[in-house]
């Protein structure tokens, strides 16, 4: 059952703008960098700040979130801090101004992505509509790349953070009339775990260490890898494609793969087969990999492309699922930013590696090819270590009432 869905909808088209903008300036910061005649080491230190911020604010946000039980007001601040940074990105050309203010960028992503959080709750984890929040992300994502391309080809790549702030800033007005419903969410919660005391099969959650170790590092290892690649892909693509529109379609027709994947797996995945997708999603980043290396043309990249975004899509919507299920309110906030961690200090790690990679020899292909292996060890360790809670789940208030 739906708590609110105003507040739902609301979400998801402030999920939309927020990764609108996110993507278009993670995709073409690099880019941008190179504009301004970064060296190439330089350039994958620099775009490695955004994965620091959203490795460590993340934790942070999601552990006072949960403690004051509150998440709408960090939806606030974080886009507030998109726009606000945005607009000084577009004033400024100082290397160390950049760096200071893609801090206070990446920390204000980390802030707004606590919409996962309430989104979750306020749908009682129903899978499907779950689903809607991993298309509509990847939707932005794919709007982000593709018209971010668009406007860079028209108003050329120093306008790039223009077009965020003329993005970002209907935001501000839609996350204020987001409702959280605190009260309501504990409420029916509290209801669950009584039912469940007077012997209704439900999973009631309260004890911790139901979610299995594994899935930290294993995310950590697969983004250690591909997320360190995707913010130099631009450049990559740039040697064999010449229009900016062209690049941004490959980009951005990632993310549109996504979100139709997104919804299949809404409907497809189950308890028991979460363990399957994550496999598979993990294996099919490593063949990712070695395709961007052989890649040579358009119709190359844009198979890679294909096979990435279910690499993408497979794992992580089974993840979240996996992780949706087996939290409650009150230690939500708290799992999906031990994940979301998992995530960046993967691609903040990958990113200095990298980087330091290219220091000693700036062929990128080179590089690249140490990172094949990361994937493989992520698809190892969950092939060995991985448990996923074979409880029967509550999606919805009206599973508990037809067994009354």
């Amino acid at each position: 059952m739906i708590i609110s869905k105003k507040s739902i909808i609301l979400i998801l088209i402030s999920v939309l703008i927020t990764n609108t903008v996110g993507l278009a300036t993670i995709t073409y910061f690099a880019k941008y960098l190179d504009y301004l005649g970064t060296k190439r080491a330089l350039i994958q230190l620099i775009v490695s700040i955004t994965p620091l911020t959203a490795f460590i604010f993340p934790l942070l946000f999601g552990f006072i979130s949960d403690k004051i039980q509150n998440r709408s007001l960090f939806l606030i601040f974080g886009t507030i801090g998109l726009s606000f940074s945005s607009l000084m990105l577009l004033s400024t050309q100082n290397l160390i101004v950049i760096i200071m203010l893609l801090f206070l960028f990446g920390a204000s992503m980390a802030s707004t992505n606590l919409s996962l959080a309430l989104y979750v709750e306020l749908v009682e984890d129903d899978q499907k509509l779950i689903s809607y929040f991993n298309a509509v992300t990847v939707a932005g994502w794919f709007l982000g790349s593709q018209f971010g391309g668009i406007f860079i080809d028209v108003y050329g790549i120093d306008k790039i953070f223009l077009f965020c702030l003329l993005v970002s800033l209907p935001n501000i007005i839609i996350v204020v009339f987001i409702k959280e419903h605190r009260s309501l969410i504990l409420e029916r919660y509290n209801s669950e775990v009584d039912l469940n005391k007077n012997g209704l099969n439900t999973s009631i959650l309260e004890e911790e260490g139901l979610i299995s170790f594994s899935i930290y590092p294993s995310l950590f290892l697969r983004n250690f890898s591909i997320k360190s690649i995707l913010p130099i892909l631009v450049i990559i693509m740039g040697f064999y494609i010449s229009g900016v529109t062209e690049i941004g379609f490959l980009m951005g027709v990632n993310f549109l793969f996504q979100f139709f994947q997104m919804l299949l797996m809404g409907k497809v995945i189950k308890n028991t087969n979460i363990k399957s997708f994550i496999i598979i999603g993990y294996l099919l980043s490593a063949i990712s990999v070695f395709g961007y290396i052989i890649s040579t043309n358009f119709w190359s990249f844009l198979f890679f492309q294909l096979l990435v975004s279910f690499s993408y899509s497979m794992h992580w919507a089974a993840i979240l699922q996996y992780i949706a299920q087996n939290t409650t309110p009150e230690n939500k906030a708290r799992y999906m930013s031990y994940v979301n961690a998992s995530v960046f200090s993967g691609s903040f790690v990958g990113g200095l590696f990298f980087a330091l990679l290219l220091f000693f020899n700036p062929d990128y292909y080179v590089a690249m090819y140490f990172l094949i292996i990361f994937p493989v060890i992520s698809t190892f360790i969950i092939l060995f270590k991985f448990k996923s809670n074979e409880k029967i789940i509550r999606n919805s208030k009206k599973d508990i009432n037809s067994e009354l």
